[in-house]
């Protein structure tokens, strides 16, 4: 593992020397509406792939293709393992390459840097945790988009719509405002109407003012139109992406602390105390890679699927086995509301400590059933029941599902 990182590490030591050698100054644009706009034009707002980690407590495994410029929290509120337990999750994801050099500047620098520096700055840090089997899980990911149909701060249509959108009459009332001003510098004091005049003008550079505020209104209104426009239109739009996850248990320890020290009213007589210590423990418990992607079909429907190798707990025996996954999701709807049913298939060999050649096979079938509902530009809810059948040993379970994304918006 201590080479993927290193690669890891070469990538990235690449992509932020190109964007040190790409860094302009900072636009005077940068947060204007139409960069705000663009920025915050996300497909989807995915469960973290750090939950995948996490006994699949993610109504869909197959995360759906997001380009997230903020900071997200995601609630899992069922565990995903123990049936209809209630056991809250939370995770925390954000895109640091994105943050560090794109979040703060115009959008024209994204538009101008590398396709390699922008594959980067995709580049999403997920951490997640989770209680269940009597046990505290943690679980971190990483997660790339190799691949994307639609970019919206890339896209030609979307940035010709919002230059179209911006063209206002605000120039021409910024340059009233100013010649307002200079009649009110150019008024003399001695005048005897003096200060009728700079009233009546200062009213009339209010009037300005808000006739400003108006205009802003409806560019907002028209910003956010063609935003909500673009996202119905390529909600579906097709991607590929690579994740590497790690799964951990972590749990508080207390230990007895002796000390011996010499007693400062009684030299040579030593004197003992003892004090409680509160340590925190974290085991590894294995670690995944995943392949994911997804195909738009129209404008209402998408086909997705997944790959995954990953290194578990093991449900039969206390060792960690390996488990390769394949998955497939058909999902109908809209960008606001949408259905899906998912099937899904792992394969786990598991080791037994006792006799070091010998392995169980166990396979699990899961089909879920479940949707999305966005309930506005910044929270999503994600929703499922998932059904998981052992043929081989004859157990089943049904577990509800429910997440909770929302963008720190």
């Amino acid at each position: 593992m201590m080479s993927f990182f290193r690669v890891l590490a070469v990538v990235l030591l690449h992509g932020t020397t190109v964007l040190a050698q790409q860094a302009e100054e900072m636009s005077p644009f940068a947060n204007s509406a139409e960069n705000k706009t663009v920025k915050s034009t996300e497909f989807s707002i995915p469960s973290s792939a750090a939950f995948n980690m996490l006994n699949e407590n993610t109504p869909n495994r197959i995360e759906r293709y997001a380009t997230l410029h903020d900071f997200k929290v995601d609630w899992s509120l069922t565990n995903g393992q123990q049936g209809y337990t209630l056991s809250p999750g939370l995770a925390i994801e954000a895109q640091p390459i994105w943050l560090l050099f794109f979040d703060r500047a115009g959008a024209a620098k994204y538009r101008t840097a590398t396709p390699l520096t922008r594959t980067l700055s995709t580049l999403s840090v997920s951490v997640g945790t989770t209680a269940s089997a009597d046990k505290n899980w943690l679980a971190w990911a990483l997660k790339l988009n190799l691949y994307r149909q639609n970019d919206p701060l890339n896209d030609p249509e979307m940035l010709q719509a919002l230059e179209e959108s911006s063209e206002d009459a605000k120039d021409d009332l910024y340059i009233g405002i100013k010649a307002l001003e200079m009649e009110q510098i150019r008024l003399k004091k001695s005048s005897p109407d003096y200060e009728g005049q700079y009233a009546l003008l200062a009213d009339s550079i209010r009037e300005l003012e808000d006739a400003i505020q108006e205009v802003e209104r409806a560019q907002s209104e028209r910003l956010a139109e063609i935003r909500e426009n673009y996202i119905q239109k390529h909600w579906n739009s097709s991607y590929l992406d690579i994740a590497f996850g790690r799964l951990l248990v972590y749990s508080q320890t207390q230990n007895t602390v002796i000390k011996t020290v010499e007693s400062p009213t009684m030299p040579g007589v030593l004197d003992t105390f003892s004090f409680q210590n509160n340590t925190l423990e974290i085991t590894k418990q294995g670690y995944g890679v995943w392949l994911s992607g997804g195909l738009g079909i129209g404008r209402n429907g998408m086909v997705s699927a997944m790959a995954r190798y990953a290194r578990k707990p093991s449900r039969l025996t206390p060792t960690i086995g390996q488990v390769v996954s394949l998955g497939a999701n058909l999902r109908y709807g809209s960008r606001k509301h949408n259905f899906f049913i998912e099937a899904f298939f792992d394969n786990a060999m598991d080791p037994v400590n006792e006799f070091s050649d010998t392995k169980v096979e166990q396979k699990f079938y899961m089909l879920t059933i479940g949707g999305d509902w966005r309930i506005n530009r910044n929270v999503m809810l994600c929703f499922g029941i998932r059904q998981t059948k052992d043929f081989d040993n004859g157990t089943y379970l049904m577990q509800p599902l429910v997440n909770v994304n929302c963008l720190m918006r």
